[in-house]
């Protein structure tokens, strides 16, 4: 009993502290590698409008489940920018399983994990939505699907 306590609360722990970056702050602007090896950022990427990051590797059994629900959001959401943010797999396995599962949103590699840094981010999935200036609207650990996203979009932005 003790022992099961004890792993409720430390998971709780993990999930609680696993992103803290929080409304209202401010990442900055990063470089990222696009698959051809061409270095973007997520200021470019944005086109002044908001953004929708989520960071994710091929092996992240959440992530591969919250993937078709970007592409839809991409397809669906012409005032909002989806970029998927890849932790660092090799680009040739990241173009299989994108081939594989039929995704063609936006992706790009954060080689050094600057990013995931910067969101203090302990685990993936992470979905972050900023504003068009780069703030911090909404942040979400774990797989998000299409209505968590839609809702979010909702509470904190005009579009």
């Amino acid at each position: 009993m003790k022992r099961s306590k004890f792993f409720v609360v430390a998971v709780s722990l993990l999930f609680a502290t696993a992103c803290s970056t929080s409304s209202g702050s401010s990442v900055g602007d990063f470089e990222l590698r696009n698959l051809d090896g061409t270095v973007t950022s997520i200021g470019e990427m944005s086109q002044n409008q908001p953004i929708l990051v989520s960071l994710w590797a091929v092996w992240c059994q959440p992530c591969k489940r919250e993937l078709p629900a970007l592409e839809q959001i991409s397809q669906e959401r012409q005032d909002l920018e989806v970029l998927a943010v890849n932790i660092g797999d090799d680009p040739a396995k990241i173009e299989t399983f994108l081939h594989d599962n039929n995704l063609t949103l936006a992706v790009v590699i954060d080689d050094n994990g600057s990013l995931l840094e910067a969101l203090d981010a302990a685990t993936v999935p992470v979905t972050v939505l900023f504003d068009s200036d780069g703030t911090v609207l909404w942040s979400h650990v774990g797989a998000v699907d299409a209505d968590q996203v839609n809702e979010a979009l909702d509470t904190y932005t005009d579009l």
